[in-house]
């Protein structure tokens, strides 16, 4: 009988320690959603690809479309049209994190961005775990929309 309660408390911490935002997660969909639930907008196109990483007090975040532009040989796209479309496909920052798991709550302190107007501003992101997956984003006050009320939605899946 011991070694059955042995087992059951291994499984609950161990189901417990999954159940954190520490460690690497890849990005399995990025959505813009409505506040009926629908998608509104997938703002890195259909499949993009990214990671969050949150260990020991640092967080790192990098979101790209796989859908990027294609730049033809021999069109005349100049160095700034090709910058400009490549810029609005991607998304990074990094810097130290204070997590409060209880609450669902990352804090990160940026000190490092693909925007400059970034750097050094306070970021709080809220995240939830459902069906092995954990959804992140910012809080409800946060509107995406142009026209509409959108929420961002990161779903994401620990990597192994």
């Amino acid at each position: 009988m011991k070694t059955l309660a042995v087992i059951a408390m291994l499984a609950i911490s161990s189901s417990a320690a999954a159940e954190t935002i520490q460690g690497r997660w890849k990005l399995v969909a990025a959505e813009d959603m409505r506040p009926d639930g629908t998608v509104g907008r997938l703002p890195w196109g259909a499949h993009p690809a990214g990671s969050i990483v949150v260990q020991d007090g640092a967080c790192y975040l990098q979101i790209m479309s796989t859908d990027v532009a294609a730049f033809p040989a021999g069109a005349q796209t100049t160095v700034e049209q090709m910058k400009a479309a490549l810029f609005s496909t991607y998304i990074s920052y990094t810097g130290p994190c204070t997590v409060d798991e209880a609450a669902g709550r990352v804090t990160l302190k940026v000190e490092a961005a693909w925007r400059p107007d970034y750097v050094g501003t306070e970021q709080v992101r809220y995240f939830r775990f459902e069906g092995g997956k954990m959804f992140f984003g910012p809080g409800p006050s946060a509107n995406r929309g142009r026209g509409e009320s959108l929420q961002r939605r990161l779903t994401l899946v620990r990597e192994q």
